[in-house]
Parts: structure tokens; C-alpha cells; sequence
């Protein structure tokens, strides 16, 4: 079967470096098996991966997976050519804001890109624990220069990331005046994910934290009730990291790669790998291949069914719109 003539979301790596170490990322762990050597995609290897699906339905692309994108010095390059490819793209960039803001390439992307996650987990103390290296005043800062530098019209495209876990649930009434006060759409809100193949995810959602999020629910991504056979990345969404290295999904980071896309193409790649194949039969079954069975669509869909269950159903429909496309 031809699952490729029907691949519409990618995520694309295109550089390992980053600037911190953030307690729900397992990054670290990566760069010290060996698995993270410095590197930035080139523009020619952009393109080269961009040829390989021109004639795919691709409406969304992500740029990022366990890096800081705006540390590429070509980045608004990168965004920029995937446009051209793909006039229509939705382009998705999520970012740290641990940085001197203007002299990155974020303004000079905001044109190119439609939406850009700006990663908040907490103020202060918090902030800092969770997100190891950063610094609460330079995030501040880099908010004041979005208030100054970026028009109303572009900061639409700017929502606040909150990687949600216990010990910062209490931070959202705070996060959310941060949006106000630097007049940001959204907070968009995601249990935390653990993205490594071999074990499960540790966070424990009481009922009480599930109580408080309820008043939050319109802003929580994910699916309520996900079933393994509700899976759409084998049959239409892939990750390449910045190696060109493919995995079968966002959330499995430590997958041996199903193959490269700069040594064979991504199409034979993604319609002929015997393991690809192997998770769609177990998933149109309802069960979980091996790569599958730490999920955590699977782990948190309970979780968040108890979150949205008081919604009414319109409020459901649209929560599950805004879950379309989930992330970390």
C-alpha cells in the first residue's frame, strides 16, 4: 500500500544544539549515549528532503524535536524554503526564549511561520528548576522585546507551551498573566510526555491536579479517550532528526531510525520498512506494536478524559480540533 502518497505532517530536526536542560526532555540522556554530536542541516539538505515529498498533501511541518531552532544561523532560510515548496504550510516552531532575541533569527522568521510555541512552564524558582540552565529575567526579557519589536498582527502567531507536571500545575494562574501582559493569544497547556522508548511515563495526575485543570480544559492539548487504533503517524505523519535519521513519531525519540532519508528515500522508507509496517498492523488491531507499548497518547488519554468529561459538547469538539496536531 501506498501510505506515502498520503503523508501530510513532519516533523524536521535541523540542528542538535540547545542551550538547556530541561527536566522533561530527555535530551540529555541522548548526548550522553552518543546519539547527539553537533550539527546543523543545511539548506541543501532542507531542500533535498523537501524534493522527496513536493508531490505529498503536506499541510504542516514542525521544526523542532529536541533542539533550539534559533540556533541555527540559517533559520529563516530553513522556514522560508519550506514555504516556497508548500505555499499553504502551516509551519510550527517551538522555541526557549533563552536567548538575546534580536540577534537570532526569530524576527526574521515570524513572516515565514504560523505558529510559534514559546516555552513557559512556570515563573521564577519554578520556571528555572524545571528548565535547567534558564533564566527567568532573560525570559522576561525576550518578552518585552516581542512587546517592542513585534507587530499585534504577528504576535497572534505566539502562544505560550506550558509542559504541564505536578510540580507546576499551581503556575498557570501565573503563566496566564504573563499572556496578558504581554497581550499573547493562548496558552496552550500538555501533560508532560516522556519520549523514551523503554520506560513509561513517571508523572502521577491525582485527582486532585485533574480538578484543577478542569477550569483550564479548553486550553489542554491532547485526545480524551485515544485509542492505539486513533494512531495517524504511520500512515501520515514521520520525524526526521537532523542526521536525516527517521522514527515512526514524535514521542519515541529513542527508536533505532527506520532508515535515513539522505542514504535511501523516504518514501521506500516509509511504505516498505518491515518494523513501519509491522506497527500498522498491530495498531489496526487496537494493540500496541513493542515500540508502542510505553505511549503516552495512551498513557494520558484517561487522564484527560477526566479533565474533559464536564465539558459540553461543543466545547469537546473544539477541544479535540485544538488536539489535531499535538506536541510536546
Amino acid at each position: 500500500m501506498n501510505f506515502f502518497e498520503k503523508l501530510s505532517y513532519l516533523a524536521i530536526e535541523v540542528n542538535s544544539f540547545c542551550n538547556l536542560h530541561c527536566l522533561s526532555c530527555n535530551r540529555d540522556r541522548l548526548v550522553k549515549e552518543g546519539k547527539r554530536t553537533p550539527k546543523n542541516m543545511s539548506l541543501a539538505e532542507v531542500r533535498h528532503i523537501l524534493d522527496q515529498v513536493k508531490d505529498c498533501p503536506v499541510d504542516t511541518i514542525k521544526f523542532q524535536i529536541l533542539s533550539e531552532p534559533m540556533f541555527h544561523p540559517e533559520f529563516e532560510e530553513v522556514v522560508k524554503t519550506a514555504k516556497q515548496y508548500f505555499p499553504k504550510l502551516n509551519i510550527i516552531v517551538a522555541t526557549n526564549l533563552q536567548y538575546d532575541l534580536p540577534k537570532t533569527p526569530f524576527l526574521k522568521m515570524l513572516p515565514y511561520v504560523d505558529i510559534v510555541y514559546l516555552s513557559i512552564d512556570g515563573v521564577n524558582e519554578t520556571y528555572e528548576r524545571l528548565r535547567k540552565g534558564a533564566n527567568f529575567k532573560k525570559l522576561l526579557q525576550s518578552l518585552q522585546n516581542i512587546s517592542d519589536l513585534v507587530s499585534d498582527e504577528q504576535r497572534k502567531k505566539l502562544h505560550i507551551n506550558f509542559t504541564l507536571t505536578p510540580e507546576n500545575y499551581k503556575e498557570l494562574p501565573e503563566v496566564y498573566k504573563l499572556k496578558e501582559k504581554y497581550k499573547l493569544p493562548l496558552v496552550r497547556i500538555n501533560l508532560a510526555q516522556n519520549w523514551n522508548e523503554d520506560e513509561f511515563n513517571s508523572h502521577r495526575f491525582t485527582d486532585e491536579i485533574l480538578r484543577e485543570l478542569k477550569q483550564y480544559a479548553t486550553d489542554i492539548r491532547g485526545v480524551a479517550g485515544w485509542e492505539y487504533k486513533d494512531c495517524y503517524w504511520p500512515y501520515s505523519g514521520v520525524t526526521i532528526d537532523v542526521y536525516g535519521d527517521v522514527r515512526q513519531c514524535i514521542i519515541n525519540t529513542t527508536q533505532d531510525p527506520l532508515g535515513n532519508v539522505f542514504k535511501s528515500s523516504l518514501k521506500t522508507i516509509f511504505n516498505d520498512s518491515a518494523e513501519l509496517n509491522a506497527i500498522r498492523a498491530s495498531l489496526a488491531q487496537n494493540k500496541p506494536a513493542k515500540s508502542c507499548l510505553t505511549c503516552d497518547y495512551k498513557f494520558l488519554a484517561e487522564p484527560l478524559k477526566r479533565v474533559f468529561e464536564d465539558l459540553d459538547q461543543s466545547s469537546q469538539n473544539s477541544a479535540r480540533k485544538k488536539a489535531v496536531v499535538v506536541s510536546s
